[in-house]
């Protein structure tokens, strides 16, 4: 009918939608194969760039194409002037930062932005703290992004004190945040050392951390980040390597020995017996019969020490 705007029907929908989805698909397919032929060719340039950014705009998981764009990155490094350079990498940082966008948990997306940083000749370590902090806005919990300010941190020497603050207030904002507590019991033994407590911090430090744990099992009693953080305070959190347990069984002709921690018992990491004054040497295994970490482990005897 004239004058009437003409309503697409489902089919219609769906069609176009297909069609529409092939065409991208092809345009996906044609720009990865030419991605691919260039690398092969060793064809480090500025077009390697734009096709793989295309690319990793809308699939930021692709792990090959970011590899080859650090390969790119090395020849210019060798290559480039470096003011020219530097610009390079200030855009390929924008250009993470809008893939991080797309997906805030890609693996390859982090990991590149550590080489780019890494590779730079003029790194900004205070932006990507600032960086990280409107991640972590976002989402508190991300562990991608919580890894990345770590290695921040480390690389630029940024105080422990200014850490510990940081997850004070990240706390305080919301309490249901595990990791800012983990990161914290991380922060602590340096900042407090204490060799003689079980957890590695100064007692009086570990009172006041007592207090801040509380506030949040009274905000939130069902939560379990605080608990958590509660059972590693009592140093239960970080035992250290020692034997729990040992069982000797004549009648069965073995020893069983429990371990505070996980172990492996090996040629390298081995145990010494000695039963009765004599060494005595027998295949460790692990409850399942195997050569593997664990806190149990059982070795059976010859007859010789088991009946002496």
């Amino acid at each position: 009918m004239h004058g009437r705007l003409k309503v697409r029907t489902t089919a219609e929908q769906q069609e176009a939608k297909r069609k529409e989805r092939e065409k991208k698909q092809k345009i996906y397919t044609a720009a990865t194969q030419r991605t691919f032929q260039k690398r092969e060719n060793k064809e480090y340039d500025e077009e390697a760039l734009k096709i793989t950014g295309e690319i990793l705009s809308v699939n930021p998981d692709f792990y090959s194409l970011w590899n080859f764009r650090k390969e790119i990155f090395l020849h210019f490094k060798d290559v480039k002037p470096t003011e020219e350079l530097n610009k390079l990498f200030e855009e390929e940082l924008y250009f993470l930062e809008s893939c991080l966008k797309v997906n805030p948990k890609s693996y390859g997306t982090w990991h590149h932005r550590c080489f780019v940083m890494t590779t730079m000749p003029i790194p900004d370590w205070t932006r990507e703290l600032q960086l990280c902090n409107k991640f972590l806005e976002y989402d508190e919990r991300n562990f991608h992004c919580w890894d990345y300010r770590r290695f921040v941190v480390k690389t630029s020497n940024v105080p422990a004190k200014d850490e510990f603050d940081f997850t004070t207030a990240k706390i305080a904002s919301n309490f249901s945040n595990y990791s800012s507590w983990h990161y914290r019991s991380k922060l602590l033994p340096q900042l407090y050392p204490d060799s003689h407590h079980s957890s590695g911090v100064q007692e009086d430090i570990l009172l006041q951390e007592f207090e801040t744990v509380q506030n949040a099992f009274f905000t939130d009693p069902n939560d379990q980040s605080s608990w958590f953080y509660h059972r590693w305070l009592l140093g239960r959190g970080c035992r250290k390597l020692d034997i729990d347990s040992v069982y000797i069984s004549r009648h069965k002709s073995c020893i069983l020995v429990t371990f505070t921690k996980t172990l492996l018992i090996s040629r390298e990491n081995s145990i010494n017996l000695v039963i009765n004054g004599k060494d005595v040497e027998g295949e460790w295994l692990n409850q399942k019969q195997q050569a593997k970490y664990s806190t149990f482990w059982i070795s059976f005897c010859n007859n010789f020490w088991c009946s002496s």
